[in-house]
């Protein structure tokens, strides 16, 4: 698995390296983020309760003056208990976005973006001895003001909202919900 990760990166690095070649303009940046998601499913936030914080990371180019896709990932691996039997439940779930944004400038130091695409979640519960999983993907809306400490680094305050439904046995349930969080990033 950690070997993975390391080649992964260096995958990207190198994309980004091939990417920038012969332009002074950081057309890449890479953020790596804290998040607290406000979950949607009432169920949900009685088993685990009503806030889940977990790491995000996204990967961004930009092909214009304002505009950029991205790809980001978090991943949650919560333990919680069941309301009326006290029985524990354990939930397992990685949200990955794909999505267009448009950046623009407040100041000489500050801007914002705006965002929207779709969420992919794959998730995992486990309670009284079964589990269920599943794939659902659905909708992902964000937004950030970013703070410029140079042309390379930053640091973000993100807002939005990312969401799915599924059933599990005729149950319906809700996927994501609010998610707020801060983030530092690199351009290049």
């Amino acid at each position: 698995m950690r070997n993975r990760g390391i080649i992964l990166l260096s995958l990207v690095l190198m994309f980004a390296v091939v990417l920038n070649a012969g332009g002074n303009e950081k057309k890449l940046f890479f953020e790596v983020q804290g998040a607290i998601m406000l979950p949607s499913d009432s169920d949900f936030k009685d088993i685990y309760g009503s806030s889940v914080i977990y790491p995000r990371v996204k990967a961004a180019y930009k092909f214009g003056d304002h505009f950029y896709a991205f790809f980001g990932c978090g991943l949650f691996n919560i333990t919680g208990e069941t309301p009326v039997l006290k029985e524990e439940s354990k939930s397992k779930q990685k949200i990955c976005q794909v999505a267009a944004g448009y950046e623009g400038d407040l100041s000489d130091k500050l801007q914002f973006r705006v965002e929207a695409g779709g969420a992919n979640f794959d998730y995992k519960e486990e309670a009284f001895g079964e589990s269920a999983e599943g794939t659902k993907f659905g909708i992902y809306l964000g937004s950030s003001l970013v703070y410029n400490f140079s042309d390379t680094f930053f640091a973000t305050l993100n807002l939005g909202y990312m969401g799915a439904s599924d059933k599990i046995d005729d149950v319906s349930i809700k996927l994501g919900g609010i998610h707020t969080g801060f983030g530092i990033g690199i351009r290049l």
